[in-house]
């Protein structure tokens, strides 16, 4: 990969007439669409006066590949409030829907009043950001104790609706997090949902029964904020005891993103705490 001051030296070694080139990112692009026109030029002309030019193809399609990389922000937390910035709302959920006694702050929807609010200061001590904390029972058993975080994509992810948005054109998700698991495990979690509604619940329909893709995030918690970076294709995987008709190529579940979770499980009565944010897909 090559970096601006190489580019730059490479276009000037190119000696072509009336561009001036500078490390101003502006500039350099403009000399790539007049380059672009020169070539096309030379060749209807079969004569190549620029001997580089195949160099510099293919340095800068790598650079600019990088600069321009598209990332959307599915939620900054600057506003403060417990909606992403489509509409897609925050919220917390445990095990005590299925007789549980785990408890997670803020407060899950039926279980307070509270409902969930942001948390600051943010990543670089500025804004809001999103922040868990709670403990994990033991009436369910090991490793069916658990309580976490949801984001919904958007407005219509939700009940009653229940609509899937198609996020196949990106790679994958990153966000900042930190905190103190002391014991367990914290999980990124994809889930695939229909579009049916739970009423009683207020949740949609899951078509995995709960075996979704997952990656094992634990090793990133730590006292000072990290970057996750994960690739939806490469990093996850549907748990060793899916069952086999509920088996999904990750292809049909990114068709139809409902919402993103963390969830942290096995904590054996400890208290946890998890902070995460500037949520986006690249």
């Amino acid at each position: 990969m090559y970096d601006e001051n190489e580019l730059i030296k490479i276009l000037t070694d190119a000696k072509i007439e009336n561009i001036k080139i500078d490390k101003n990112r502006e500039n350099i692009k403009s000399v790539l669409l007049k380059l672009a026109y020169y070539k096309k030029e030379e060749k209807s002309k079969n004569i190549f006066k620029i001997p580089l030019i195949y160099k510099y193809i293919t340095a800068v399609a790598g650079f600019f590949a990088l600069i321009f990389i598209t990332f959307f922000v599915i939620d900054n937390m600057d506003d403060g409030d417990r909606f992403n910035r489509n509409g897609g709302i925050w919220s917390t959920y445990s095990d005590r829907h299925q007789g549980g006694d785990s408890v997670v702050w803020p407060t899950e929807y039926g279980y307070g009043r509270d409902g969930f609010i942001m948390s600051s200061p943010g990543y670089g001590n500025k804004g809001w950001a999103v922040r868990v904390t709670g403990r994990t029972g033991y009436k369910l058993g090991y490793n069916y104790n658990y309580l976490g975080v949801v984001v919904r994509f958007n407005s219509k992810s939700y009940c009653p609706e229940c609509k899937g948005t198609n996020i196949r054109k990106y790679n994958g998700i990153r966000f900042k997090i930190k905190g103190n698991l002391q014991q367990g495990q914290l999980f990124f979690i994809l889930p695939y949902e229909s579009e049916n509604c739970i009423s009683e619940r207020l949740t949609c329909e899951s078509l995995t029964d709960y075996a979704d893709y997952e990656k094992d995030i634990s090793n990133y918690v730590k006292e000072d904020w990290q970057t996750v970076m994960i690739d939806f294709r490469k990093d996850l995987s549907q748990p060793f005891w899916v069952k086999k008709d509920k088996i999904v190529d990750i292809e049909k579940v990114l068709e139809s993103v409902h919402l993103f979770k963390w969830q942290y499980k096995n904590g054996n009565g400890e208290i946890m705490e998890i902070w995460i944010d500037d949520v986006e897909l690249y």
